[in-house]
């Protein structure tokens, strides 16, 4: 005993009391530390093997479906081939005539979603369900229901009893909803049948498409590029006929920019005229923008029938916070030419060429179809020089510093798209501040509002203040128009590749001004991109800063991909909006 007493004075005196107690800390301290990140390793290691597990459950259920449903029948397969060929109307009729079964079309198009994935990875899971319900359709003598025996797809995020809502987040596998999302339950009580569920971008808040669990996404016209996102699986699989009608959801673009990337049609309506229950938030609470389901689908006729379909009274009971609006077909049918407002260019991003000329062809088109095209100037957001509402989307977006967002990435394997966006966007480092000096100011506006921390609640209040100011804004510029209705483009580039979609994330600002001020919006595939577009993008498109020169770059060897326009209507006129979109497609036949 008096030898170690003697051991520890010797020690003390060599070190002194302080000295020995700062060599304790940091020896316990890195001993706890060392043990914590042998706990995050093991924990990211369980988490990326309950990944690589459920991807081979999915791709067993995939292959499983496609056994079964293998035939080399010449008759089913010429069958199988004239069910997809079919528009909406068309196959509504059929089916409700009895020349074609629910099975028979259900077999079609699980055949055809299966193939479309094989090839461009759009499907997460099948629903296995789907051949029971249509069974059940089947043996009901009546054909009742706007929607009988149509499947339709949707998004990984939109709640299916017993399956579960990952977002391509490994620590919410298996975490299964016990509810149907009400648009499922809506849709399926007027006889669609949910068929597939569709891949989306880890966390949902990106235009990429890949995540850990299901991998990337790409797109149908090129596997180069990406179908845009969030809602990029249903961009896909809409885009190769693998489904008619697709469910998404949209923040900032989410339905929009699938639609464009993909070449089909989509809508984004005002927050609360669809219902929202049954689809978590990866940011609850987040008010500043207005996130919404959307439809998406090959034509305009299958969203029509799908707003109508959804718009019915057991919608408004099953969630009383819906406004209980009805589908109004006398606004949508009304023959009377329209005054349509129209611009190429929002103040925030100048678009592409052939982005640009999409709007010039469908002005003209929509001239001779005997409308009124009024030039339309969109309102800067304050007297601020160059202060758009593009660029106050991402303050609202990451007001609360990212911390909702980053929490659900904790602890996981980060897809290296998003890893990338987080670098460009939200993380201030020494690279940007080196650059900062050289950086336009709309440059430096969005990184602030992504990058700059947790906003204070008077800061908040300040900023939804301003929101609302601007709507106001935007109507009167609206009512002084004298329009009815706006067309503008779609987005500022073409499909580009998951890394570019990952460092453009701000261009997001386009679509998401939309929902900034809450108007309804929807996608209409009018043209593709031409060689004189891709001359025009080397020699005439200006290059302002990075963002211009990066589009740019994104943007080259673009030939034959799909080019959309946008048209937007007041809040609430869904309707009026769906009737621009459908005048656009018939003055336009691609």
């Amino acid at each position: 005993m008096s030898y170690r007493l003697e051991w520890l004075d010797g020690i003390l005196g060599t070190w002194g009391l302080e000295k020995l107690a700062a060599i304790l800390v940091v020896v316990v301290g890195g001993a706890y530390i060392g043990k914590e990140a042998s706990n995050r390793r093991k924990k990211m290691l369980m988490l990326r093997d309950e990944a690589l597990d459920r991807r081979q459950n999915a791709a067993d259920m995939k292959i499983a479906l496609a056994e079964k449903l293998h035939t080399d029948d010449p008759a089913i397969l010429a069958k199988r081939r004239g069910i997809i060929a079919m528009s909406t109307s068309e196959l509504s009729s059929a089916l409700k005539a009895g020349e074609l079964s629910a099975v028979e079309v259900l077999h079609a198009y699980q055949a055809k979603a299966l193939d479309c994935t094989s090839q461009v990875n759009c499907v997460t899971e099948p629903i296995m369900e789907a051949e029971e319900w249509a069974e059940e359709l089947d043996r009901t003598p009546s054909k009742n229901g706007l929607m009988y025996g149509i499947p339709v797809s949707v998004k990984e995020s939109v709640n299916i009893t017993g399956y579960d809502t990952n977002f391509g987040i490994s620590k919410y596998i298996d975490k299964l909803a016990d509810e149907d999302h009400v648009i499922v339950q809506v849709l399926k009580n007027q006889g669609a049948i949910p068929f597939m569920r569709t891949n989306l971008p880890q966390t949902m808040l990106s235009y990429s498409c890949s995540n850990p669990i299901y991998g990337e996404t790409y797109n149908p016209y090129d596997c180069e590029r990406c179908p845009g996102g969030s809602s990029g699986g249903e961009g896909a699989l809409i885009g190769m006929h693998g489904s008619l009608i697709g469910i998404g959801s949209d923040i900032a673009g989410s339905v929009r920019i699938p639609a464009h990337f993909c070449g089909i049609c989509s809508l984004k309506p005002t927050k609360g005229r669809l219902s929202d229950k049954g689809e978590p938030s990866v940011i609850s609470g987040q008010k500043g923008l207005a996130g919404v389901n959307g439809v998406m689908s090959r034509d305009v006729d299958g969203i029509v029938l799908a707003m109508r379909a959804l718009l019915v009274p057991e919608m408004f009971q099953l969630d009383c916070t819906v406004a209980p609006i009805p589908f109004n077909e006398k606004v949508f049918s009304n023959e009377h030419c329209l005054n349509i407002g129209y611009y190429e260019d929002d103040g925030f991003f100048t678009p592409v060429p052939a982005c640009q000329r999409a709007v010039t062809m469908t002005v003209e088109a929509l001239k001779k179809a005997g409308h009124k095209l009024i030039p339309f100037q969109v309102p800067s957001f304050s007297e601020t020089e160059n202060d758009t509402a593009g660029g106050h989307v991402f303050t609202l977006l990451h007001a609360d510093g990212n911390k909702l967002w980053f929490g659900h990435l904790e602890g996981e394997q980060v897809d290296k798209h998003i890893a990338t966006q987080i670098a460009h966007t939200t993380v201030v480092s020494l690279k940007h501040w080196l650059k900062w000096p050289f950086m336009s100011e709309r440059m430096k506006t969005g990184y602030h509002s992504a990058a700059g921390g947790d906003r204070k609640t008077s800061k908040l209040f300040s900023d939804y203040s301003k929101r609302n100011e601007y709507v106001s804004k935007f109507i009167s510029a609206w009512k002084e128009a004298q329009i009815d209705v706006l067309l503008c483009p779609a987005f500022g580039i073409t499909a580009c590749t998951n890394d570019y979609a990952a460092k453009l994330f701000f261009l997001a600002g386009t679509t998401g001004m939309y929902n900034l001020i809450d108007f309804p919006a929807g996608t209409v595939s009018v043209t593709k991109v031409t060689r004189e577009d891709e001359e025009n993008l080397e020699h005439s498109f200006e290059v302002k800063d990075q963002w211009d020169q990066m589009a740019k770059e994104a943007c080259k060897d673009s030939l034959g991909l799909p080019v959309s326009v946008q048209c937007v209507a007041l809040p609430w006129q869904e309707e009026m909006c769906l009737k621009l979109m459908k005048e656009v497609e018939k003055s336009i036949k691609l």
